[in-house]
């Protein structure tokens, strides 16, 4: 007869409750993504297993074959990853005061996007950051919204338009208490762009005080730089050559390429706050091989205890639309103030470039001036990447001449590429002063890669929301991440697919300080992509950037759908992120 110790006795009652409690398999859900292959977002391979998702958060990572589910979707054969954060991104002002389409965002959520950080280049659709935050939820969302406060607004705020020297220390102190009060309110960190107005009239110094206080609450500082160029966006070197800048002018207003990730490394390492350098690039070939550079220094940052990362969108063309490549003072009456740079306010003056032919002519009179100009022009062609790699994209009055490049029509004319531009421009009938307008592809594919491969450097679109695009419109802000799978990962296989997937979610999401969002694991919200991978291709091009996304096939936001069935919904489960609320603190 067997005899019964109490430690058997306490085992089979261990095992009776167990028997009892109820099997995860045996629960009904929201939502049961059925055999897809899981990438988690921290860049480790592939799983194969169920995805079980209750009010919106996903509950369960297994095998559910036994669990029951209003909804069910087969993934089998498709992968399943979390939803994209995107963290760069200009649909701050259609997500603020849009109206319902515009709130949808389809061309974002249409690529797997499901979160979005704001504050870019230092600006804010409105301030103080409570009345921001309001108007995302004014009219609902389709995105998760990361809200941020912009260098850029708190400097107009304490200065107003007088902007153009050093802050004095009265409005470093107003700027401390603005920042203060949108970190109170529920930002999660500081974006800048010191290559813009006003912030570039800033000091290092300046914020870094402004970052001391982001990292009281353990908040991150992300930045369109200095310079990523030989110069500044806003100077030639007819202005660098011999202008004198006033005494309140920036330090280091001659800036190089390497000038603006130095400036970043240096406010991570003094406050010792996790630091961005925002959609990266090299531009123009005087620049190509930079990303080496770069990477060392953020290396030896690292090395050195300062966290450092970057974001990109993977493109070798950049700024988000056409442009002309004559300066715009050339088109203003000879001896007009250019001082201010290329994006002075000046320039959108009413009636100063009236007769801009004729101000054209008067320059190129003028021996002084016109070699000025050609020295002005040759620099912004290298710049955007050569004559060759200039592709004109709007041209009203030869439409034959959209998809040539300037150097393919120079060539047929027998003229130089300079001599190519100012003919176009003094035979203008057209509004555009240029006579045409191009999109220069100014980056070289192997400092797009070299970036691209760092397990440092994040997705970003640098994107907004579009519904219209013009021809000539960045393809960024249709195709970002499908075109990053199918070009890098699929086609030309620099990344592997979970190292995108982490770029894409996971890796954000640390730098943001997200703890909900970016994995596929349970007690994650149910911000899901579900895509075919043989099939996602993106067709946004120059000539054609609204050009339609295939493979993506459904997108949650929340655990509501977005994107079903590779179908738009219209849906608006977006939630602004407090960090307060998210963070607990």
């Amino acid at each position: 007869m067997l005899r019964i110790t109490p430690f058997m006795a306490s085992v089979a009652a261990l095992l009776a409750l167990l028997g009892a409690a109820p099997s995860v398999q045996a629960q009904s859900f929201d939502l049961i993504i059925r055999g897809g292959m899981v990438l988690d977002g921290s860049g480790n391979p592939a799983i194969t297993a169920d995805v079980g998702v209750q009010a919106g958060v996903i509950v369960a990572v297994e095998n559910l074959s036994n669990a029951t589910a209003t909804r069910t979707i087969n993934a089998t054969g498709l992968f399943v990853m979390p939803g994209f954060i995107d963290m760069h991104s200009h649909a701050d002002r259609a997500l603020f005061s849009g109206g319902v389409e515009l709130r949808r965002a389809s061309n974002l959520v249409a690529q797997g996007i499901t979160t979005v950080v704001f504050g870019p280049d230092g600006r804010n659709p409105a301030w103080p950051l409570g009345d921001e935050i309001a108007g995302y939820r004014s009219g609902g969302t389709a995105l998760n919204i990361v809200p941020m406060v912009g260098h850029g607004t708190v400097r107009s705020v304490a200065m107003g338009d007088d902007y153009e020297r050093h802050a004095t220390e009265a409005e470093i102190v107003r700027m401390v208490q603005e920042v203060r009060l949108g970190m109170e309110v529920g930002a999660w960190g500081l974006g800048a762009g010191p290559e813009y107005r006003p912030g570039r009239f800033s000091t290092t110094e300046e914020i870094i005080a402004l970052a001391h206080v982001v990292a009281e609450y353990d908040g991150f500082y992300y930045s369109h730089q200095r310079s990523q160029s030989p110069l500044p966006l806003w100077l030639t070197p007819s202005i660098a050559s011999d202008y004198t800048p006033p005494p309140t002018w920036s330090p280091g207003w001659r800036l190089t390429a390497t000038d603006g990730m130095q400036e970043t490394i240096r406010i991570g390492r003094e406050t010792g706050i996790r630091v961005v350098g925002s959609h990266i690039k090299a531009k123009g070939p005087t620049t190509w091989g930079q990303s080496a550079v770069d990477v060392i220094a953020i290396e030896r940052a690292r090395a050195a205890g300062v966290q450092v990362y970057l974001d990109q969108y993977p493109y070798e063309t950049f700024g988000g639309g056409s442009v002309e490549v004559i300066p715009k003072w050339y088109f203003a009456p000879v001896g007009t103030d250019r001082s201010g740079g290329l994006d002075a306010p000046m320039w959108n003056r009413r009636g100063l470039m009236v007769d801009a032919k004729e101000n054209l002519r008067a320059h190129l009179a003028d021996p002084v001036l016109r070699k000025e100009m050609l020295i002005d022009i040759e620099f912004i062609l290298d710049l955007q990447g050569g004559a060759d790699r200039h592709v004109i994209v709007v041209s009203p009055q030869d439409p034959t001449l959209v998809g040539k490049t300037l150097a393919d029509v120079a060539r047929e004319n027998g003229l130089t590429p300079v001599d190519q531009v100012l003919t176009l421009a003094l035979e203008a009938e057209s509004d555009i002063r240029s006579g045409v307008r191009f999109r220069g592809i100014a980056g070289s594919a192997e400092d797009v890669e070299r970036y691209m491969r760092q397990d440092f450097t994040a997705t970003g679109t640098d994107g907004g929301v579009v519904p219209d695009p013009s021809q000539g419109q960045h393809p960024r802000y249709y195709g970002t991440y499908p075109h990053k799978i199918a070009t890098y990962v699929r086609d030309k296989g620099t990344i592997s697919l979970p190292f995108f997937v982490r770029s894409s979610t996971g890796l954000p999401a640390q730098i943001i300080g997200l703890p909900d969002r970016g994995y596929i694991r349970v007690g994650q919200k149910a911000d899901l992509v579900i895509l075919d991978y043989d099939a996602v291709q993106d067709f946004s091009t120059i000539l054609d950037p609204g050009g339609r996304n295939e493979g993506i096939e459904y997108v949650f936001v929340n655990g509501q759908p977005v994107v079903d069935a590779g179908a738009l919904t219209g849906a608006l489960p977006g939630q602004v992120l407090i960090r307060q609320e998210v963070r607990g603190r």
